[in-house]
């Protein structure tokens, strides 16, 4: 356990008091121990707790550890201050050691001033080669360029609105003009930057404090921002100098990982490119940037795609058919492959209503009052469900598999009405971790569904991963087509609206979409086109497959396949 609490650095904690922002505004105030972040009081245990689970990607219970001055003592030694009881208790100074007057003392930063950039440049390149065989410098890209200031994004909107305030320049806000990098290397989709002194300036310090927390760095912000404090960089040749710097520099951070690129930052004068050891550092950087996640046996999502062949006569799941179907991925993929996620698709298990909703059911109400019931209704099914499976088969599961996400509907047997709902079903604590369903039925659906109306809990933060999760008919927000015939000030446009304004918020990286019956590429190719364009950071998304019409399918399934994924999917169909 202590050396779990060891991998915590002062930037896990940081994530974490941003996360608790964004999801915690109403935790109840601690009694004694509080953590003291910008001049605001947080609860220190919690805090500790949730940086804890970015460190490690693993929960901790509150009854595994202290608060108190345990926690206190945890915060101090990160540099943090704290408040225990009435008393603030700043970080420790750490001690100067004074030395003897005999010994010659190497300053520390004299290394900076004595390497030379082009060697230092070249020795990194030469490395670079050594270890991954081909690079290419002073690359461009199409999409590498300044946004138009005309319609500025709006991660860009508080960097342009700071940086224009700090010396009242406004030359740095040139439209569409194309950058460089200094290395790429393509194959791993890595651009590295080589930053000098006249990089850490003022001017950059107030980009990074404004970067919005949607975007991915892989450096060490908090390292940059102090960088910039120290050097304080000046450079007024011409006068806006330090602001284009600085704005082309955020550019290229953004825009890279937009577009599925990771961007390392090197700062020059922190290593000896030319020394020994030095290939070992790299391994580290490039090591601490991710680029080991792009081990081919690691994935984000398997699809198990159904078929009738899982459904019995009346149209629901047969257990041991789908456990044969899970036996099946397995004997590929256990110690081969592991994925983040199995994605099934919409009624992937049913669950009837219990007895006491079963008559006389105001669906409004139920909406208000009932849903709690209906999930805990759920919930049991799915615990039978893994339950039935053979022990061996499901230590097998938890060990290929992070998350099984499923679409469970629950149906009243006394008339048509019916609830839609999708669990996050976590392997390894054997236990739902999230509920959501379907906000926005069809037409047809209007009167007897029952709705989640809270659209937040289709947003959800797993792995330091921002994820969307849709029911069904839910993608056709995205559809333009339903959206043109809507009516402006009708339910289903507002509904869209509202839902689509969240995402574009939320900026998630992954959508996992479970509808019931995909037949045919050109259910949902409309609306996952539209997602590509006005969500530009979704990476990775994936429609769960049931191929299935009555009447007989439509379309190709490999068709079908392609069109309902995009980045790490891997699809399972059996016949």
């Amino acid at each position: 356990m202590k050396k779990l609490w060891d991998n915590i650095t002062a930037d896990d904690v940081t994530k974490a008091i941003k996360l608790f922002d964004r999801t915690n505004e109403k935790y109840p105030e601690p009694r004694n121990t509080f953590l003291i972040y910008n001049n605001k009081k947080y609860p220190a245990k919690h805090i500790r707790g949730l940086a804890y689970f970015i460190a490690n990607k693993k929960e901790i219970s509150k009854s595994e550890y202290s608060g108190g001055l345990e926690t206190v003592s945890f915060f101090k030694k990160l540099g943090f201050t704290v408040q225990y009881k009435k008393d603030i208790l700043k970080p420790a100074e750490k001690k100067r050691i004074t030395p003897k007057k005999t010994e010659k003392v190497k300053p520390q930063k004299a290394i900076a001033k004595k390497l030379n950039v082009v060697s230092q440049k070249n020795a990194l390149q030469r490395l670079l080669l050594k270890h991954f065989g081909q690079i290419e410098t002073e690359k461009k890209f199409d999409w590498l360029k300044t946004p138009d200031q005309e319609n500025l994004p709006d991660e860009y909107s508080q960097i342009v609105k700071a940086l224009s305030e700090y010396r009242n320049q406004k030359g740095f806000q040139k439209s569409n003009y194309q950058l460089l990098c200094d290395i790429v290397l393509e194959d791993h989709k890595l651009i590295i930057e080589y930053d000098e002194n006249q990089h850490f300036s003022k001017a950059r310090e107030i980009t990074l404090e404004n970067y919005p927390s949607k975007i991915k760095l892989y450096f060490s912000k908090e390292t940059w921002i102090n960088a910039c404090k120290e050097i304080n960089a000046k450079d007024n040749s011409p006068t806006d100098r330090d602001e284009k710097r600085a704005f082309y520099d955020t550019v290229r951070d953004i825009e890279a990982y937009k577009h599925g690129y990771k961007l390392v930052r090197i700062k020059h004068g922190d290593i000896d490119w030319e020394a020994d050891g030095a290939e070992k550092h790299l391994k580290k950087i490039i090591s601490a940037a991710g680029l080991q996640d792009e081990n081919p046996k690691n994935h984000k999502i398997a699809r198990l795609v159904i078929t009738v062949n899982q459904y019995d006569n009346n149209g629901k799941p047969d257990f041991p058919k789908i456990e044969k179907l899970i036996e099946n991925f397995l004997l590929t993929e256990y110690q081969n492959r592991t994925y983040e996620f199995i994605l099934t698709p919409g009624g992937f298990l049913t669950f009837d209503f219990p007895e006491s909703l079963q008559y006389d059911l105001d669906i409004t109400k139920a909406e208000k009052y009932s849903i709690e019931l209906l999930k805990k209704e759920a919930n049991s099914v799915i615990v039978s469900f893994f339950k039935s499976l053979n022990p061996a088969t499901f230590i097998k599961l938890k060990e290929t598999a992070a998350y099984f996400t499923i679409g469970i509907d629950g149906f009243n047997p006394i008339n048509h009405q019916a609830i839609e709902l999708v669990a996050i079903y976590d392997l390894q604590n054997e236990k739902v971790i999230c509920w959501t369903g379907k906000f926005y039925p069809t037409e047809e659906q209007k009167m007897n569904l029952i709705k989640i109306n809270d659209l937040d809990t289709h947003f959800v933060e797993l792995n330091n991963q921002r994820i969307v999760i849709l029911g069904c008919h839910d993608l056709n927000v995205f559809n333009p087509r339903g959206q043109a015939t809507a009516k402006p000030d009708g339910w289903k446009k507002q509904l869209a609206d509202r839902f689509k304004t969240k995402c574009k918020k939320f900026n998630p990286e992954i959508i996992l979409h479970h509808p019931h019956t995909t037949d045919t590429p050109n259910i949902w190719n409309l609306a996952w086109r539209t997602v590509e364009k006005e969500l530009p950071y979704v990476k990775h998304f994936a429609s769960g497959i049931k191929y299935y019409n009555r009447n007989g399918v439509r379309g190709n399934i490999d068709k079908v396949l392609e069109k309902t994924k995009e980045g790490d999917v891997t699809d399972f169909y059996y016949e």
